[in-house]
């Protein structure tokens, strides 16, 4: 899969934001397709996040060094895992209004999938995803009155 580009208004400072991103530990609460989440700090804003992810055909269990490289912006690349080849990416936040311009990039290579699979990820995985992290963050903000 090629490098996909996703961007989402979140009604929710880029601050809320980023404190759901960085809370890996808590992925399975509100992302039904994590099973299972193994978090390994590395100090210097890095760390080491085993995933158990449910795929509905296979679970795969991968790893990713998430490096925090701004303040408001997570990059992530793959450790170790047998389904991915390239697994790499990042989060940008940004103030928009009242809320935050999340950017999401990744660029996903996976090994023996079908390049069916590989398109439904990116057309309907993706965006469901997205729309958890932007749930999550909104349902955790209290507006001010």
């Amino acid at each position: 899969m090629p490098t996909v580009t996703q961007i989402i208004d979140v009604a929710a400072p880029p601050e809320q934001l980023l404190a759901v991103l960085l809370d890996y530990a808590r992925y399975p609460e509100f992302i039904p397709e994590v099973k299972s989440i193994r978090v390994e700090p590395r100090g210097d804003g890095r760390a080491a996040v085993t995933y158990q992810l449910d795929a509905k055909i296979v679970v795969v269990d991968y790893t990713l060094e998430h490096v925090q490289t701004g303040p408001l912006k997570i990059e992530w690349k793959l450790l170790r895992g047998e389904l991915f080849r390239t697994n790499e990416g990042s989060w940008t936040l940004e103030p928009h209004g009242d809320g935050t311009r999340a950017t999401y990039v990744i660029q996903l290579e996976l090994g023996s999938m079908p390049p069916s699979f590989q398109r439904a990820l990116s057309e309907t995985g993706l965006p469901r995803l997205l729309n958890n992290f932007k749930a999550r963050a909104e349902s955790r903000w209290a507006r001010p009155r």
